[in-house]
Formats: structure tokens, C-alpha cells, sequence
């Protein structure tokens, strides 16, 4: 059994993450090539002729708005090493061969993790992207990645007199219309100062919402906070995402999303490491090895080809607010 003082450390060195827009998602797909296939559908409200009986039927031309685009995914592509140094270095001094044994899986199992933790703080840098300016726009200086769904941001002015929820009640009424209903408003730290500033919002606040089982929701999920719930809208929370000391979501905006329009999109992976005929692997991450330094080092690979994605950009409303 470990020592709990080494267990306190190893619980102290975890660094907490935002995953509450992955969470979130439902529709997860894997694609049977590198590549994906996106599909994007838009439907019209119209309505059934009427007639007498015995009338003869009406013809009727139905505009089937469907595209499809074979996209590639963003690759997650990294590695790790695990050298001799690394192995005989433990604080707790490994003498003994079962203690070498056991630096050595406890370095291999930490690096593991940790590359794909990676991975998934990326996929939910990528959905913050999505929701707060509908494209993904990387660039490192050296690997570039972009996508866009055709969302487009509008502006929207905050004040204490603004009528802002039932503008917010419009923007949730007019996406109904095209065919998606908002699960989620989401909003960042200045904006959420204004609301309290404003009349009409603070009036509309549903109090009975905050309570015990509220409280303990909030506490699970550090970086996501409960605003409020306002009767017509869907609940609002403020989403601070933040990894290595950078916002996720920038800028003061307001974010209405229907989640079960969104979903992530994984390319197939193709590495003659996992298998020696190289045959697609349908899978969100996996992880290998391979002997390096001519033996004296073993690296650890992580690779992921995943692709957040809007089914139509009338699920996503952003608005650009500038605070008065």
C-alpha cells in the first residue's frame, strides 16, 4: 500500500480542468476514415395544403437543404520520454528492484494521463471556441488549424435600462423558429456584473433557484458557475474555463446554445504501432510506445483527430456586448 504522504502529494499535484462543455455533448461520432463527414441540415416551417375530400392532390416542391463536407479534423500528435535518469531520480530513492520496477510504471502510468488530459483540456478549448465565435482558429506560429461554421456574432449593448431579457427571450424564440431550442446561456465575468446592474433582469430572476442541491452542483464544477434561471430563457451560468492561466472564452459575450446540435467528430487513426496492417482505428485518443535512444529511453505517444462541431449555425447565438 503507498504511503499517504505520497498519496497527498500525487492528490495536491492534480491540477483541476474544465470539461463542462464536453460534458455537455452527446452526439459523439467516429469516422471510419481520417477524415469526417459533416453534414448540416436546415428545415422551413410550412404547413399541409387543405382540400375537400375526393379533391386530387397538390404537388408540392419540398427543398431538401442538406450539405455535406468531408473536413479534416485537427490532430492532437505528442510524446513523452521516460529515460534512465528519470527512473533513478525518485525522491523515495529506488534501490531495490521492485522499487526501480515500481518508479518505472508510476512514471509511465503519470505521463499517460497527463498527455491525455491534454488532449481533453484541447477538445474543450475547441467547444469554447465553437460556442464563443463559432470557428476554431489556432495558430502556434508553427502548426496552423481553422474551421468555420457560418456562425455570425452580433453586437448587443448592455445597461442598467436595457430590456435584456426579453431581447434574450427574442434571440430564444427566433432560434425555436429555425428549429433549435437553447439549453444553455452562458455569459463571462463582466457580463455577468451587468446583469446584476440591470433592472429588468434583476426583477425577472426566479429567487427559488438557489438552493442547497444548486450549491453542491456548483462545487463540482469549478469553473462554471449558476447565474441564475429566468423564466422563458434556459438556465445561465458563467463559464470561466481557464488552463495555464489563459481565459478559454475571451472578450464580454452572451451565448445561447442548443447542445444537442453540437457534437464531436473523431477521424480514424492510422499507425502501424497499434496495428501492423493499417487499418483505421475508430477511437477519441490512444496511446503507445516505442523504444528510442537505441534502447536507453522509451517514449510515449498520444494522438487524437478530433473536430467539435455545430450541426447548423442557428444553434449558436453569440453576442459581442459592450457595457454601458
Amino acid at each position: 500500500m503507498a504511503d499517504w504522504t505520497f498519496l497527498t502529494r500525487l492528490y495536491r499535484q492534480a491540477p483541476v480542468a474544465p470539461q463542462f462543455l464536453t460534458k455537455q455533448i452527446k452526439n459523439i461520432d467516429f469516422s471510419p476514415l481520417p477524415k469526417v463527414n459533416l453534414y448540416s441540415e436546415s428545415n422551413s416551417l410550412t404547413l399541409a395544403s387543405l382540400g375537400k375530400v375526393y379533391d386530387p392532390p397538390t404537388p408540392v416542391n419540398l427543398g431538401v437543404n442538406l450539405s455535406s463536407t468531408l473536413v479534416d479534423p485537427a490532430q492532437i500528435y505528442e510524446y513523452d520520454d521516460i529515460t534512465e535518469e528519470m527512473i533513478f531520480s525518485q525522491n523515495y530513492n529506488p534501490i531495490m528492484p521492485d522499487n526501480v520496477i515500481a518508479s518505472k510504471d508510476y512514471l509511465y502510468a503519470k505521463k499517460v494521463a497527463e498527455l491525455k488530459r491534454r488532449v481533453y483540456n484541447r477538445i474543450e478549448w475547441m467547444l469554447a471556441q465553437v460556442i464563443s465565435t463559432g470557428e476554431i482558429a489556432y495558430n502556434d506560429g508553427d502548426r496552423a488549424f481553422s474551421v468555420s461554421y457560418g456562425v455570425s456574432p452580433v453586437t448587443y449593448t448592455l445597461a442598467s435600462t436595457t430590456k435584456v431579457v426579453s431581447d434574450l427571450r427574442s434571440y430564444v424564440k427566433a432560434m425555436k423558429q429555425n428549429g433549435f431550442s437553447p439549453t444553455h446561456i452562458f455569459v463571462t465575468d463582466d457580463v455577468e456584473k451587468a446583469l446584476w446592474d440591470n433592472t429588468q433582469f434583476k426583477a425577472a430572476v426566479d429567487t427559488t433557484t438557489f438552493n442547497v442541491a444548486q450549491m453542491r452542483y456548483d462545487a463540482t464544477e469549478p469553473f462554471v458557475n449558476f447565474v441564475a434561471e429566468v423564466k422563458g430563457l434556459p438556465p445561465i451560468y458563467n463559464y470561466g474555463g481557464n488552463i495555464g492561466g489563459s481565459d478559454l472564452i475571451t472578450g464580454k459575450k452572451i451565448m445561447l446554445v442548443d447542445f444537442n446540435a453540437l457534437g464531436i467528430a473523431y477521424g480514424a487513426i492510422v499507425n502501424a504501432n497499434l496495428d501492423p496492417q493499417m487499418n483505421p482505428i475508430a477511437a477519441d485518443a490512444v496511446s503507445w510506445e516505442e523504444n528510442t535512444n537505441h534502447g536507453a529511453s522509451r517514449s510515449i505517444f498520444v494522438m487524437s483527430r478530433p473536430l467539435p462541431y455545430i450541426l447548423n449555425a442557428g444553434a449558436v447565438k453569440i453576442l459581442n456586448v459592450t457595457i454601458s
